[in-house]
């Protein structure tokens, strides 16, 4: 039952014309995508119509590093301007930016543009 609810969206629905103080002018509702959009408020009776929130989702992704590590990645953090040091799973100890490669640019412009120091 749970994972019906977990697929279903959530619409945002708005008074049309005016205010309303009972729904706090935007009224949230659980509804399948073939559902046909509400043109009148469940709770107080004013029309309304569907707009156009903002997406949200949730990753089911490792997001600390001894989690990573467990899964086989490898997350290192930034010791300072040009140096990354290990901070999870098995890879070399310190990775350095090679020299002449500005600072601001962490992204490498070709593979191989970051020394690997054991």
């Amino acid at each position: 039952m749970q994972d019906t609810i977990l697929n279903v969206p959530i619409y945002e629905y708005e008074p049309v014309g005016r205010d309303c103080l009972i729904c706090n002018n935007r009224l949230e509702l659980m509804q399948k995508v073939s559902e046909e959009p509400l043109t009148v408020c469940p709770y107080c009776g004013m029309e309304i119509r569907r707009v156009i929130s903002r997406a949200q989702f949730q990753l089911k992704v490792p997001t600390d590093p001894d989690r990573a590590a467990q899964r086989g990645f490898v997350t290192y953090k930034k010791a300072d301007k040009d140096t990354w040091e290990l901070a999870a799973g098995e890879g070399p100890k310190e990775i350095r930016r090679r020299p002449g490669k500005k600072a601001e640019d962490d992204s490498p412009d070709e593979p191989g543009e970051l020394r690997v120091r054991e």
